[in-house]
């Protein structure tokens, strides 16, 4: 159990040196036996989370919500595409997502998860089988993470530098609201560097498309140096130096203030970097692909 306070804790994290030849090993891993890692218990989440595996490959943030409030959630991803890309959903109290990976299965798949009740933080388990209920839905959502694997393909120079709450509105449906979407910021070498990103990142609504900040992030109301959550902790945040672009995208953690405005008797979300990795690349999703 944990205390409730919605505070991101990396404590489960080994904060260490991850070798190129690691790195090479992660990137080259196939969805299927990544998830079959997690689902066994034997994969140890470090401080490149899930970033550094099946390179090209779509992760996927995931909201389950009770089958009476699907549909109010359905409508606030739709009206909040650059937070909440809609992916793949399931049929309710089916655990396997029946287009981006129909034999896996999400309530063993993301290592760790958040279980929220009444909208409070309840408890952080390493699977949901215990939680699971037959009028469950679970949503596949879009995360930055996919787009970092393409970035690295394409040899595009950046470091991440954790989420911030913006102060972007979200369009409210129902009982689900978000008055500041939350955001994901890096720092890209070079300005070529940026201008690289947002043309790769445009094509891929799956993974947040362009960006919806260039700069020092003030015109969107967060502070770079200071994230609410950085996956590189404890190391410091970045700060840019003369010739460094920031860059500032959409963050799936968003439908998660969502869900603990909207209250459901219960609700679960993956863990703050611990994502579902589906079968279908992240270009995959790009609509001249599927043309």
């Amino acid at each position: 159990m944990t205390s409730g306070s919605g505070s991101f804790d990396h404590s489960a994290l080994v904060h260490r040196e991850i070798t190129p030849a690691e790195i090479e090993t992660r990137n080259r891993m196939t969805p299927q036996a990544f998830r079959a890692l997690v689902r066994q218990r034997q994969w140890q989440p470090d401080s490149s989370l899930t970033q550094y595996y099946c390179m090209g490959y779509a992760q996927h943030s995931m909201a389950i919500v009770p089958q009476d409030y699907a549909l109010e959630f359905l409508v606030f991803c739709l009206r909040n595409p650059r937070a909440c890309y809609v992916a793949d959903v399931c049929e309710p109290g089916s655990p396997h997502p029946p287009v981006i990976a129909p034999d896996a299965d999400v309530r063993t798949d993301c290592h760790r998860y958040r279980v929220f009740k009444d909208g409070v933080l309840v408890d952080e388990p390493n699977d949901i089988l215990s939680y699971w209920k037959n009028n469950m839905v679970a949503f596949m959502l879009n995360c930055s993470m996919g787009f970092e694997g393409v970035l690295r393909q394409k040899h595009v120079n950046f470091v991440t530098n954790g989420t911030h709450i913006s102060n972007i509105p979200c369009r409210p449906s129902g009982r689900f609201k978000c008055d500041g979407m939350i955001v994901s910021t890096r720092v890209f070498a070079t300005s070529n560097d940026a201008v690289r990103a947002v043309q790769i990142t445009s094509e891929l609504p799956v993974s947040h498309g362009y960006p919806l900040d260039i700069g020092d992030g003030t015109k969107i109301g967060i502070d770079i140096t200071n994230p609410m959550w950085n996956p590189s902790h404890p190391a410091p945040a970045v700060v840019p130096k003369a010739g460094e672009v920031c860059m500032s995208w959409g963050c799936a953690v968003t439908p998660e203030i969502a869900i603990k405005a909207a209250k459901p008797p219960i609700a679960i979300v993956h863990y703050p970097g611990m994502v579902f990795v589906g079968n279908a690349r992240t270009e995959e999703f790009n609509s001249s692909f599927l043309s």
